[in-house]
């Protein structure tokens, strides 16, 4: 792990190449009192407390890794904004099944006590089967709490279905329309239908 200090996001380069090489780079400051629940730049306590402890998990690093190598094959190809929602969705708000139900991983979610509590237990918000292109092409917020969350079955089936070559799927999703974050669309597999969602087709 490396600590690059101060506060502010490290460049998209440098960032990957890091990820590349099994290494996840730290900041070293951390958030005011009255910024306990929410933050949107990553301080010490979201990347140390959030990220950190999941890199002990052999497969979930494997995935870290191989999102760093796409990463920066997707900053020569030009399709970083895709990529970054697939980080977005599973690493910083990423929900998991277990043999006990629903489960937070993303460090985005646990660095706030409150969204804690509302991925897991609010009606409000869609929580959907994750699907690669699905989440690829859904934009996100940074200053609310998310209006949907995807819902891994198992790190390894994760990772299996990213250690892949994206370049024929961003080929695809180059003429396909983006998502708003709290739509709903035709071949979702819905956990749990929010009460802010709705299906883009109204037909249906």
């Amino acid at each position: 792990m490396a600590d690059l200090g101060g506060a502010g996001l490290v460049p998209d380069d440098v960032f990957f190449a890091f990820l590349a090489a099994r290494r996840f780079p730290s900041t070293c400051f951390i958030r005011r009192r009255d910024q306990l629940d929410y933050l949107q730049e990553p301080d010490v306590f979201h990347d140390i407390c959030g990220h950190v402890p999941l890199l002990m998990n052999p497969v979930f690093a494997d995935y870290m890794q191989a999102y760093g190598e796409g990463g920066l094959k997707a900053l020569r190809l030009g399709h970083l904004a895709r990529l970054a929602r697939l980080y977005w969705y599973t690493v910083e708000f990423g929900l998991i099944e277990s043999a006990s139900g629903l489960r937070i991983f993303g460090a985005g979610i646990m660095s706030s006590t409150t969204e804690s509590v509302f991925a897991l237990e609010d009606p409000s918000p869609n929580r959907v089967a994750f699907d690669l292109e699905r989440v690829m092409r859904t934009k996100y917020i940074i200053d609310d709490f998310q209006q949907t969350y995807f819902v891994i079955s198992s790190f390894q089936r994760l990772l299996e279905e990213c250690y892949q070559d994206f370049g024929p799927i961003y080929a695809r999703l180059a003429c396909a329309s983006d998502i708003e974050a709290h739509e709903l669309v035709e071949g979702d597999k819905t956990l749990t239908r929010g009460t802010l969602g709705y299906f883009k087709d109204r037909r249906r």
